[in-house]
């Protein structure tokens, strides 16, 4: 369409629009029968009284909208009566481009300024919502309104009709303290700036009168904070016994000013209602209440045991001499399973803290630099397992993955599967005892691509359904509903498989509905480096995808280069295609002792390396991660307890401690960061470019 073609063809109409208004304008108004339209009421945008640079066109909705909408068009409407004031204002508006912004201004088009609601893209020109924002200065009485429209180039949205609220907004942030009327409750100072309630028991309440929920609210959004177990907020309307909308759930968070913010659905609430805020629970303080707000969409589903989770990966591989397992000796602790000792045969470079473990074994490495026995854990151990599950539980860590080497089409029983099917059990148990959730790890690495697909399957129909049916385990993951795999390999340059294979076993999985997560190569959305090509459409087939970042870049600056020119672009392709994404984060990495090298490869940075990865993917909107890894002392990635300082480590041999950046951290520092990391991303404390974890 022709746009300045049919501005001309529209000027003329005005031309002869204007002849019509003259003639009437000899005509007597009788001033009783001139009234002023109300802003409360809804407006058609199609009804201005002036306008620059639109159009009209037929909607889906009904009647007219306006359209073609650039950057500065603006229509008129004169005579808008807003009464006493008005708080809120709501635009129903669709975009098939970025979207921008409806300008409420007031006298003029460059006049004061009263609102701003910004327009996001809808998917299409008549794909409708509502915005809403909040009204500045309470505008009252009579006055002219303008809506001025800006934004990027070219046709922005589309604007179908407007309405202020003289009420308060139920969409608008709400301060708890700004109550009508309360029972039972006090105030006090809030870390987070002035005041919120406090005191809260079992039965008490506060009440807003008057509260606009417009079209229809269906989430309940609250900032809180509880010492305690907490309780629950229930959303009533009109009384204290009213109308039950919705109840939210306020945990614990670990301290009266420890604040998160939490969302429950309610039952899509419309027009003006008295609000009540229920306080229920046990006896005593239940919790803090900073603010509240509505949302008129329902909140996202939790994202069940992976999405919105921290996972870290469990290798579980390590064993010793003594420890009753098939292998018989020092599997990924050594070179050659005899006992590390002082020269070549060391296989690992993070000496791990042993204070903990109930079970060690000896080494033949000398004493520790503080006179102990150089001893080791065995991954064979249940009390080993159930240490690092309640390492999990304890430090706030959701679950693992748990690393499945080895799958074969062969049943007949060896040493190394034997071990490998034993821990697996024992990961299971444990994981049900420190409620963690845990899910299967295929690592494809090293298999016959001949049979590497077959393999798999065998392997899962025989070994994890059959024989240990781990699924069935009430701590085996779950994402909407589906039982959780992942494969990780596939597509990798150096790793087996071709695209119809891929393509094939993933549908295989799939087929008996389970969720299918892909770690893939970390060039996989444009098929370079470390990335076979032609494998994007098997790529886009998993359920999420876990790009793999290790060793691929080190410092700040190199993590801040992956999220621009790696985890942005993937990210905005997979929200695209529907598909979830777990960012692989990284504590550094050092691998000295396995494979020679630098020492201390890749600083940690005493946590702020693997801090700057899970801050750059919460700003992307990340809710999700996997750490990698929890037990890998062989490369020095584990974020587990490990040797604080060279008093901790074995005499005249190099192990890499937490202090080689200099700065002195607890042996857990990397468990209490992780868990951190695990509530910035869920929105339980801020988004900081610092973390906030203490080092000792």
């Amino acid at each position: 369409m022709n746009h300045a073609v049919d501005k001309q063809v529209y000027r003329k109409w005005l031309s002869a629009a204007l002849i019509v208004a003259l003639l009437l304008a000899t005509m007597v108004l009788t001033p009783s029968y001139a009234r002023a339209a109300s802003a409360f009421a809804q407006t058609a945008a199609s009804s201005f009284n002036a306008q620059s640079g639109i159009q009209l066109e037929t909607s889906s909705e009904g009647g007219q909208n306006v359209a073609f909408i650039d950057n500065g068009d603006y229509i008129r409407f004169d005579g808008v009566d807003f009464g006493s004031g008005a708080s809120a204002f709501f635009v129903r508006v669709a975009s098939n481009a970025s979207g921008g912004a409806v300008e409420a201004r007031l006298g003029s088009v460059n006049g004061t300024l009263a609102a701003t609601c910004t327009v996001p893209a809808t998917g299409g020109w008549q794909s409708w919502t509502t915005v809403t924002c909040s009204v500045s200065g309470n505008p009252t009485g009579t006055q002219t309104l303008f809506l001025k429209f800006t934004g990027g180039a070219g046709n922005l949205f589309n604007m179908l009709w407007f309405q202020f609220s003289g009420s308060k907004s139920a969409f608008v942030q709400t301060e708890a303290e700004q109550y009508d009327a309360q029972l039972g409750t006090q105030l006090e100072a809030s870390s987070e700036g002035g005041q919120n309630v406090s005191h809260i028991d079992n039965g008490d309440y506060i009440r807003f009168n008057n509260i606009n929920f417009g079209s229809g609210a269906n989430a309940f959004v609250a900032r809180v904070a509880s010492q305690t177990s907490g309780g629950s907020i229930e959303v009533r309307l009109g009384s204290v016994n009213g109308t039950l909308a919705g109840t939210c759930t306020v945990s614990g968070t670990g301290g009266w000013q420890t604040w998160i913010t939490t969302t429950c659905a309610v039952s899509n609430i419309s027009g003006v209602h008295d609000l009540f805020l229920k306080f229920v629970g046990g006896a005593g303080n239940l919790f803090n209440l900073n603010w509240f707000r509505f949302d008129p969409t329902a909140p996202q589903p939790s994202g069940g045991d992976v999405v919105g989770k921290v996972i870290a990966g469990y290798q579980g591989w390590f064993n010793a001499t003594g420890d009753g397992s098939p292998n018989g000796g020092w599997i990924h602790w050594s070179k050659n399973s005899s006992a590390p000792g002082t020269g070549s045969n060391v296989n690992f470079d993070l000496y791990p803290d042993l204070r903990e473990y109930s079970k060690t074994y000896a080494t033949s490495l000398q004493n520790l630099n503080n006179g102990q026995q150089a001893r080791l854990f065995s991954s064979y151990d249940q009390e080993t397992v159930n240490k690092h599950f309640e390492w999990m539980q304890t430090y706030n860590i959701d679950g693992a993955a748990l690393q499945r080497f080895g799958a074969s089409t062969s049943s007949t029983p060896d040493n190394w599967r034997t071990n490998r099917d034993s821990v697996a059990v024992k990961v299971k148990n444990a994981a049900e005892s420190y409620n963690r959730k845990f899910y299967i790890m295929y690592d494809i690495s090293g298999m016959d691509s001949n049979t590497w697909d077959d393999a798999v399957k065998f392997d899962w129909t025989n070994n994890i359904l059959s024989n240990m049916n781990l699924t069935s385990s009430s701590a085996y993951a779950k994402q909407d509903g589906k039982i959780v795999v992942c494969i990780w390999g596939i597509g990798f340059n150096d790793r087996p498989g071709t695209a119809s294979e891929s393509s094939a076993l993933i549908q295989w999985f799939k087929d008996q509905n389970i969720y299918v997560i892909g770690g893939v190569p970390t060039y996989w959305r444009t098929g370079v480096e470390d990335s076979k090509s032609g494998f994007l459409s098997v790529y886009q087939s998993f359920d999420m995808l876990s790009p793999w970042y290790v060793g691929r870049f080190g410092g700040l600056d190199g993590a801040d280069h992956f999220k621009n020119n790696l985890m942005q672009p993937d990210v905005a392709m997979t929200n695209q295609q529907g598909i979830d994404y777990q960012p692989v984060l990284w504590p550094g990495f050092s691998w000295y002792n396995l494979h020679g090298g630098p020492q201390n490869q890749i600083p940690r940075l005493h946590g702020d390396f693997i801090w700057r990865q899970a801050y750059n993917a919460k700003s992307l909107g990340i809710n999700t991660g996997y750490v990698a890894m929890f037990d890998e002392y062989d490369e020095g990635t584990a974020i587990a307890k490990a040797a604080e300082n060279a008093s901790m480590i074995p005499a005249n041999h190099y192990f890499l401690t937490l202090d080689a950046d200099g700065v002195a951290v607890s042996s857990d520092f990397y468990l209490r960061l992780t868990g951190d990391i695990n509530r910035m991303l869920k929105g339980q404390i801020p988004a900081t470019a610092q973390h906030p974890t203490s080092h000792q």
